[in-house]
């Protein structure tokens, strides 16, 4: 009997809350979920309704399930398509005109229905269960004949009878109809006890309101069975009489040794459930259960054995004579007789295989078979389901019941009443590989087919030995010898077979190198098995891909030939849904985006139900998550733990999720994630220790100092030498800060600058220690109070030493901003201003770049007037076009340094740079005490490069449309008169000349200018008084504000010419040796000019100064025009002196 127990979990419901209650859209149909989980398959119906119909589950055959639905109910449900699902136990799905019908894969199957509250649906988990091989419709369970059985002492007593209930079922397959007719014996018989009819499962209900688990996973349990020894009784099984009443019991004695073993309480869990990491399942697993690999049995005796088929235990030999020959088969499901040796091998768990010699004297046993079976031939060496014995079974003296499932203990005897004509649990596709072709056609029609003798070396499941005694052929019920060209085919197969799992050997091990190449010799054979080709493929195709797993770029094009080629050896193989996973997380992970989107699309429409979709979402997230996208990569994950959170990736995707939420600043929604994890797997940290890490950060940013601390401190103590560890005592010192313990963070500090000096906690600590606060954001405000410490060293040295000795750390970004504002306070502005412009050039993705922008643009405004008071205009300049932080968006540069900075270039010879700073300035909206200056900065540079109409059209808008004071107009006035004069209109010019010369509050280079230009005006009137006057005004007024030196030159040689052509020699002697002053030999007007000097001293009779002066032209000039004159003057004055002696005295 089988008690089934579940509970039913709650906590996917929690999870979606915990999330944000982000539903899936629902498709347009009856949805139907397909995961395998360890030896169970799991199977959710979802319906589009917003009420569960009523569902009646039920066993309706021997290898199917029938899920009953309401009348009409495709009426409002699409119906699921029929398919395949390449589970551990369900093969098929149909559709039926009201229900849903399940196909297996063997009749050892049990199932449970857990509803889900609150939801349209319900789970159907699908388990190995050897009893659900007894399994039979209620109207075609027999009453069990008799046995006749030598007669032999009674050794134990007899089942009490029982009586069994027919109910109407379904009619059964033809297997099920036929039964068995009763066995005679030599002496007396014997009736086995009949059992209760296995129940059919039933629908668990739903949990009560009251007791909701958080989480839990359906799961069964199995009643106790009674130790060996020990009569049904104990088991607390229900038996119903029989319709006749039993004979006398026959106990039997073993006639060999006993043979006991440890088994599990019948009461533990069908399977254990695998917790697997995310890094385990990135590709799919090497090889599994589905790979096709069969399993080596043990060691087969050759004696031609008959078999027992037993739906229940699966009790199974054969009835040979003293002789050795074949007997003809038994089959009767409910009674054993004869003893059974123990195995010399045990074949599988819960299993023992072996042969059995037959008692002396023990005589065949007749038993007239019905129809089906006299079809079938006598095995061998069969491989048992789980929990069933095989042997060789000879006529007993007795019998002896066998105690407890699946265990084999002292003597083997016949097992407890079970349904008459019950088949044993049909085998599983991977047992199925492991039959000859003769017994698979014999097991589809019913029969049962002996393959040949094995011999006695142990031999893989699927192959057939040639036996040592060959069975003679024309004799009934035995195949035919095989001819050479079949032997030598047979080999070859059994050839190739053996270096498959050899190769296979080789690869579970790990030597994957040497696995590869005997893998690529077995595809060079000719003849290779289909399924033996499939198995190499994907074994070639995996272990390229594990061996180039950190170079699949390099080897892109081998494994992703390697893989489609194994795909497309065979399209219906269940492992097509592996491939196109593989193929796409290939694609994904060397960045073939649009290949990788194809191929997870390709999986999910064409394997909807498939165990790999979860896993497409999950590779898509750590996809983005790896790019640096953690919106996307978030997206991804949180769909994955909604729509299938019982999946293994849940728990790595859940990680990556928080991470992802926590980067992206939803430090809330992070933490709630943190919480799921900490709940659902509260052990989780030991798998992934930077969980706790990541919980800390979390907690701290929302302020829960207690629970970070816990993190933090839990982290540290696992393990202190961990990655990370350093920066997790900085973290717990921070948090003491908080909550305003000093004392201890300074211990905390001290302990990581001890343990960690060079690394990033350490230096965290450091700059903690010299700044005596936490500055993790700083502002020149803040920072301010840090720097205002007498004899204070300590910030500027920790900053210097992170960014010299540590440019890679994630603290000299900080550290170069914190640097630059201590220059800054410290009126350190060169070495601020580079410190800020290093910060931008080495870290221009920093979050923090627009500060060290604000603190550079302002410390060039602090910087501008000092430099200018300094006439440091170079510098100025220079600073001006290096830092492209200066005068941008959101500037302190103000209107007052952009005219020093346009000063500054005026100054440098780059006056079309001024003007273009100032143009904004001198539009008509006249801007207060700016555009006044920026008038005169622009109206100096256009007097420097003659702009005179740019004056003139700038003086004129300025009059009509500012207020100007009265220097202003002065200066305009100026500037307007310049304009007149060099645009030729000298008549207004010389008017606005003579009200600027008489106005002394005029600047003395304006009245200058005046002056000059109004000697000029004199000069050209020939007016040697105002010439006079005029000129030695100017050039007081000139060597005054160090005006022009040619203007300066100018007005002297106006007086020269006032002074000597009013005949006063003298003063135009000294105008001209003052004149002499401005000009040197290399000047080119120095010739000319000292001949006009020469000229003047020999009008004043000062003959020897005048020969003097033409003498050094004619020395220092000797090529020009001057020289020459100076020779023929000195000629003609020694002439005339010679002419002079011979006039006659005078008289």
């Amino acid at each position: 009997m089988t008690v089934k127990s579940a509970k039913i979990s709650y906590w996917p419901l929690a999870l979606a809350l915990l999330i944000g209650l982000l539903s899936a859209t629902p498709a347009e149909a009856l949805r139907v979920n397909f995961s395998a989980q360890g030896d169970s398959d799991r199977l959710t119906f979802s319906f589009d309704s917003k009420a569960l119909p009523s569902v009646d589950v039920r066993r309706s055959g021997t290898k199917s399930i029938t899920i009953g639905l309401p009348a009409g109910v495709w009426n409002t449900e699409a119906k699921p398509t029929n398919k395949d699902y390449p589970g551990k136990l369900i093969q098929t799905i149909r559709t039926t005109e009201n229900s849903v019908q399940l196909v297996t894969k063997t009749n050892a199957f049990g199932f449970i229905k857990l509803p889900t509250p609150g939801k349209p649906q319900f789970v159907l988990q699908v388990y190995r269960d050897p009893i659900g091989a007894r399994w039979k419709p209620r109207a075609s369970q027999p009453t069990p004949a008799p046995v006749v059985a030598t007669p032999q002492p009674p050794q134990q007593e007899s089942a009490q009878p029982t009586s069994q209930p027919a109910p109407v079922s379904p009619r059964p397959d033809p297997v099920q109809q036929a039964t068995p007719a009763p066995v005679q014996q030599a002496a007396s018989s014997q009736q086995i006890t009949q059992p209760a009819p296995v129940q059919g499962e039933a629908n668990l209900p739903p949990d009560s309101d009251e007791r909701k688990p958080f989480f839990s996973v359906p799961y069964s349990v199995r009643t106790e069975v009674t130790p060996p020894g020990q009569t049904p009784a104990a088991i607390g099984a229900v038996a119903s009489a029989p319709t006749s009443p039993s004979p006398a019991p026959v106990t039997t004695q073993p006639s060999v040794e006993s043979e006991s073993g440890v088994y599990p309480p019948s009461s533990e869990l069908r399977f254990k459930a695998v917790n697997k990491m995310a890094e385990e399942v990135k590709f799919a697993e090497l090889a599994g259960k589905e790979s096709g690999r069969a399993p080596v049995v043990g060691q087969v005796s050759k004696t031609v054995a008959q078999p027992v088929v037993d739906s229940g235990n699966a009790v199974g030999g054969q009835v040979g004579g003293a002789d050795g020959g074949v007997s003809q088969p038994i089959v009767q499901s409910d009674q054993v007789t004869g003893t059974v040796s123990p195995p010399p091998v045990s074949s599988g768990e819960g299993q023992a295989g072996g042969s059995v010699a037959p008692p002396p004297g023990a005589q065949p046993v007749q038993q007239p078979v019905s129809q089906p079976v006299q079809q079938q031939a006598v095995t061998q060496g069969v491989e048992q389901p789980s929990g069933g014995v095989s042997g060789v079974v000879a006529p007993p003296p007795g019998t002896q019941t066998v105690s407890g499932q699946g265990s084999v203990g002292g003597a083997v005897a016949p097992p407890p009443t079970v349904v008459e004509g019950a088949p044993p649990p049909a085998p599983t596709p991977e047992e199925s590989q492991q039959l000859s072709v003769a017994e698979q056609i014999a097991q589809q029609e019913g029969g049962t087919v002996a393959p040949p003798p094995v011999q006695a070396d142990v031999q893989p499941a699927e192959m057939a030995v040639a036996p040592d005694d060959a069975v003679q052929p024309g004799t009934e019920g035995e195949p035919p010898a095989m001819d050479n060209a079949t032997a030598a085919a047979k080999a070859r197969e059994q050839e190739i077979r053996d270096k498959l799992y050899e190769a296979q050997n080789m690869m579970f091990n790990g030597a994957l190198a040497t696995a590869l190449p005997l893998y690529e010799e077995i595809l060079k054979q000719p003849d290779v098995p289909d399924d033996v080709r499939e198995e190499t493929l994907y074994a070639v195709a995996d272990i390229k891909k594990e061996m180039h797993k950190d170079e699949l770029e390099d080897y892109f094009e081998e494994i992703s030939q390697a893989f489609i080629e194994a795909m497309n050896s065979n399209l219906r193989s269940n492992r097509v849904p592996r491939s196109l996973l593989n193929l796409g997380l290939l694609n994904l992970r060397v960045g073939n985006f649009p290949e990788a989107k194809a191929y997870f699309k390709i999986l999910q429409e064409k394997y909807p139900d498939d165990d790999n979709i979860p896993s497409i979402s999950y590779y898509w997230g750590e996809y983005y998550y790896r790019k640096g996208d953690f919106k996307k990569a978030a997206d991804q994950f949180q769909y994955l733990i909604q729509t299938f959170p019982e999946h293994e990736l849940v728990k790595q995707a859940a990680y990556y999720l928080a991470d992802s939420l926590n980067r992206t600043g939803f430090v809330d929604q992070a933490y709630q994630i943190v919480d799921y994890i900490d709940k659902r797997w509260p052990d989780y940290y030991m798998e992934n220790p930077q969980f706790l890490r990541l919980a800390g950060n979390v907690e701290m940013k929302l302020r829960k100092w207690p629970q970070a601390k816990n993190h933090f401190f839990t982290y540290y103590n696992l393990n202190p030498e961990a990655d990370g560890s350093d920066v997790v005592l900085a973290r717990l010192g921070d948090i003491y800060i908080r909550e305003n313990e000093k004392d201890a963070a300074r211990l905390i500090y001290q302990k990581v600058v001890q343990d960690y000096p060079d690394k990033e906690g350490g230096l965290v600590a450091k700059m903690r220690l010299a700044e005596e606060g936490i500055y993790d954001e700083p502002a020149m405000a803040a920072m301010a109070t840090v720097f205002d410490r007498p004899y204070n060293k300590r910030p500027e040295n920790i900053y210097k030493e992170i960014i010299n000795d540590h440019p890679e750390s994630p603290l000299a970004p900080i550290a170069q901003l914190k640097l630059a504002m201590w220059y800054a306070f410290n009126k350190k502005y060169p070495e601020a201003l580079a410190a800020a412009q290093d910060f931008i050039e080495k870290h221009p993705d920093s979050p923090f770049v627009d500060r060290a922008r604000k603190l550079g643009d302002s410390v060039f405004a602090l910087a501008v007037p000092g430099m200018v008071a300094e006439e440091r205009y170079g510098r100025i300049v220079r600073y001006w076009e290096t830092y492209d932080f200066i005068g941008t968006e959101d500037t302190k540069v103000d209107d007052r340094t952009r005219l020093n900075v346009a000063t500054s270039y005026w100054k440098v010879d780059q006056p079309v740079k001024a003007l273009e700073i100032i143009k904004p300035f001198l539009g008509k909206r006249q801007i207060p005490e700016i555009s006044d200056e920026a008038l005169g900065l622009a109206v100096n540079i256009y007097l420097d490069e003659l702009a005179w109409k740019e004056i003139a059209d700038l003086v004129a808008m300025a009059k009509s449309n500012w207020k100007l004071n009265p220097e202003q107009l002065r200066q305009l006035d100026y500037a307007r008169a310049m304009s007149l004069q060099n645009l030729g209109d000298s008549n207004k010019a010389l008017a606005m000349w003579a009200e600027l010369a008489k106005d002394t509050k005029v600047d003395p280079a304006f009245r200058a200018y005046a002056m000059y230009y109004m000697a000029k005006a004199a000069m050209e009137r020939q007016d040697l008084r105002k010439v006079f006057v005029y000129a030695q005004e100017a050039l007081s007024l000139l060597l005054q504000t160090k005006g022009d030196p040619e203007k300066i030159k100018d007005v002297v040689l106006m007086s020269i010419y006032a002074t000597e052509r009013s005949g006063r020699y003298t003063e135009a002697l000294k105008w001209a040796k003052q004149y002499d002053e401005y000009i040197d030999v290399d000047n080119p007007e120095w010739a000319s000019t000292r001949f006009k000097l020469a000229r003047i001293y020999r009008k004043a009779g000062a003959m020897d100064e005048w020969k003097q002066l033409l003498t050094d032209i004619i020395e220092k000039k000797p090529e020009s025009l001057q020289a020459q004159l100076a020779k023929s003057a000195l000629d003609t004055y020694d002439l005339e002196q010679q002419v002079q002696q011979y006039s006659p005295a005078p008289q």
